[in-house]
Order: C-alpha cells, then sequence, then structure tokens
C-alpha cells in the first residue's frame, strides 16, 4: 500500500469518528449561513458540511430537510423551484427576515466561547487523568489549528490595522502559555529524583 493510501486510512473517520449530531441550532443556523452566502440546494449544504467536516459530520436529509421546511414556513429562507425537468428540486434563498436572524444567530455564536470559558472547570473536573496527556495534546493542536484556519479565511476581510492587533495578542498569549508550559516543566524536573 502506497503511505498517501495508508496516510488517507488513517485520517479518515471512522464510524466511532463520525458526529451523531452537533449542538443543538447548530445546523440551523448554518443552513441559514450557507443560504445567505448565494442560493442553494439543501443536497449542496449536506455535501458542504460532509467536506469541512472531513466526513466527521453529515447530516441526513431527514435531519436537513424538516429545517428547511421550517425555515421556510417562518419565512427566513424562500424556495423556488430550479428552472428544469427536476420539479422537486428547490433552490433556497435568504429573505431580509433570514438576514435578521442570522445577525443573531452570529451574535450568539460570537458569545460562545466566553460561555464555554464559564463552564470550563466543569469539563475539567471531568476528565480522568489517564485521558489528561490526550485531551491536552490533541485540544491544543485543534486549537491552534481552529485560530490559524479561522484568521486565515478571513484574512482577506480584516483591515492591517486590526489583523496585526490579532495576531499580537495571540503571539503575546503564546508567548505567556510557553513561560508558563517551561515553568512546569522545570518544577516537573527538580520533583523527579535521581537514582
Amino acid at each position: 500500500m502506497r503511505q498517501s493510501e495508508s496516510q488517507e486510512e488513517e485520517d479518515s473517520p471512522t464510524v466511532h469518528d463520525r458526529l451523531h449530531s452537533a449542538p443543538k441550532g447548530l445546523l440551523r443556523y448554518y443552513i441559514l449561513h450557507k443560504i445567505a452566502q448565494k442560493p442553494i440546494h439543501g443536497y449542496e449544504i449536506i455535501q458542504d458540511i460532509d467536506s469541512k467536516t472531513e466526513g466527521a459530520w453529515r447530516p441526513g436529509a431527514g435531519s436537513l430537510y424538516p429545517i428547511l421546511k421550517k425555515l421556510v414556513s417562518e419565512g427566513l429562507i424562500k424556495a423556488d423551484p430550479e428552472p428544469s425537468n427536476e420539479a422537486t428540486r428547490r433552490v433556497y434563498q435568504i429573505t431580509p427576515k433570514g438576514v435578521e436572524s442570522l445577525a443573531h444567530a452570529k451574535e450568539m455564536f460570537a458569545n460562545f466561547q466566553q460561555r464555554f470559558g464559564s463552564l470550563r472547570r466543569l469539563f475539567i473536573e471531568l476528565i480522568d487523568p489517564e485521558n489528561l496527556a490526550t485531551f491536552f495534546v490533541d485540544g491544543s493542536n485543534r486549537q491552534f489549528q481552529m485560530a490559524q484556519e479561522m484568521l486565515e479565511s478571513k484574512q482577506s476581510k480584516l483591515s492591517p490595522a486590526d489583523l496585526g492587533y490579532i495576531l499580537k495578542e495571540y503571539t503575546l498569549n503564546l508567548e505567556k502559555q510557553m513561560n508558563w508550559a517551561n515553568r512546569m516543566s522545570n518544577r516537573s524536573r527538580s520533583k523527579v529524583i535521581p537514582t
């Protein structure tokens, strides 16, 4: 087997790795977000989520289409039949009411990190010591990757001053973490009794 094939097998999600659901409301607001970007078919939304989560989450039609129907009934989106022979295929577009709802949702998600931070001590308590290394290393890697992807994907929409500020603050936070990690490492080495 070639190296790239074995790497793909290691990286592809297993049934165990797949998310069976996402946080409540995420699918609804992600649907609004995608439709706000451009008119889109429901199946394209499923494909987009599958691609962006690298197969870890693929909502089924039974999850997606009832939400689309509800968004239409609430007046947040409208469904237009695609101009083709396929009468059942619809193109969804956002309405002004949907744009307003999406703005509120984005505000809520922007505040999520602060709310999650308030609960962090509960999560810390639930992590067993034997799982700490994996949680710590994988969690910090995911956090760094997310910060990098987020900044790179939004970079063109930021002013040079805002980008500079974000990178300066991020660098300062990384330096604080490095100093803390070095202090912890030095303390743990000093506690090791030479044999």
